[in-house]
């Protein structure tokens, strides 16, 4: 009897456990996702105490009582995660196809005939929480209408795996070197989400040593293949995007920040100009754009700039978001982790001024 008792307790108990173990993984994602500031003004939303100077008092003195007295949930936590993570620290690729293509590749009964074969339906309702899967992991299916246009993104985490040197010895006598590494996981964030209207944007995480991200799209091309076939979809070229900025820096300077500009030839011969520190802009220099002037022609094109869009709010910038503009010719990238709100900016702007 007294076994059965245990047996039972020991039942009871492993929900709120897990409950428990998920409820310190959602919160050590949201902080690595995202800024104090950022929970802060979730908690102030729903009328919580939000006052915190550091992770570990956000934490234990307004997360913890917070959800102990339900006045927050797991899902609510879930959600601020949703909305934080795989924002920023991303190369995005564009694609296109037809906008009756789209509507095929979106339909509801094919969506859930190709999320149930890649055994990922339930996701889009109840996404996983997971840190470091052995194998890279659709997390989440979300569908969202943004600026009247609906949209299916498709979340991945992958796990991947680094050497960093931690030590070295030279042994003249034994003439050997001996270089010792240590492994080092991070946890990666990838979406493809297709719009309603055909585009298709792809964002892969960031890395730290490379610059080159052909194997990681063809990767996950791969895994995406029966949802969204990379056959069915071309190359967006982000060409007029980087002149368009340029020639339209007068009208634009408000919104956008440039802190270097390449020009290139036919030939390969390049003019850089790039800025003494952050805060300056290179579209105040009448020097600087008379020399660009100068080398522009007929076979010349931008072939990278770093630019900073402005969030402002009347005569106030709130924030500025850098943006690369280098790599493939339908590639840009976010450096830093930002909002979803200030992500759709930094894509409006894109597609807008492209």
């Amino acid at each position: 009897m007294t076994g059965q008792v245990e047996a039972a307790t020991l039942d009871a108990l492993t929900p709120m456990v897990q409950r428990a173990e998920k409820l310190s993984l959602l919160l050590l994602l949201i902080e690595r996702a995202t800024s104090i500031a950022v929970v802060r003004n979730f908690l102030k939303s729903r009328g919580l105490q939000h006052s915190a100077g550091s992770w570990e008092e956000l934490r234990t003195k307004r997360v913890f009582p917070a959800y102990d007295e339900g006045k927050i949930s797991l899902a609510d936590l879930q959600e601020l995660l949703r909305s934080t993570e795989g924002y920023g620290r991303q190369h995005v690729f564009l694609f296109k196809c037809p906008e009756d293509r789209a509507a095929l590749l979106l339909a509801d009964d094919r969506m859930q005939r190709v999320l149930t074969e890649n055994n990922i339906s339930e996701v889009s309702f109840d996404p996983l929480v997971v840190d470091l899967p052995e194998q890279p992991t659709f997390v989440d299916v979300r569908t969202a209408v943004v600026d009247g246009v609906r949209s299916v993104s498709i979340k991945e985490i992958e796990k991947r795996t680094s050497k960093k040197l931690t030590s070295q010895v030279n042994d003249t006598a034994a003439m050997t070197l001996t270089k010792v590494y240590s492994y080092e996981h991070q946890r990666a964030i990838n979406v493809a989400r297709l719009w309603a209207n055909g585009l298709l944007e792809v964002r892969i995480a960031s890395r730290d040593n490379s610059t080159q991200y052909k194997d990681d799209l063809d990767q996950l091309f791969y895994r995406l293949r029966s949802i969204f076939p990379r056959s069915e979809f071309k190359d967006v070229s982000l060409g007029n995007l980087k002149k368009n900025l340029w020639e339209k820096r007068a009208e634009l300077q408000g919104l956008v920040k440039f802190s270097t500009y390449t020009l290139r030839d036919d030939e390969g011969m390049t003019l850089r100009a790039n800025t003494a520190v952050n805060t300056d802009d290179l579209a105040g220099s009448e020097r600087i754009a008379k020399s660009l002037a100068e080398f522009d022609a007929d076979s010349t094109y931008c072939s990278d700039s770093n630019v900073y869009f402005k969030i402002v709010d009347g005569d106030e910038t709130l924030k500025e978001i850098h943006v690369l503009l280098n790599g493939e010719d339908n590639e840009f990238a976010v450096t830093a982790a930002i909002t979803e709100e200030e992500y759709e900016f930094v894509l409006r702007q894109v597609l807008e001024h492209n």
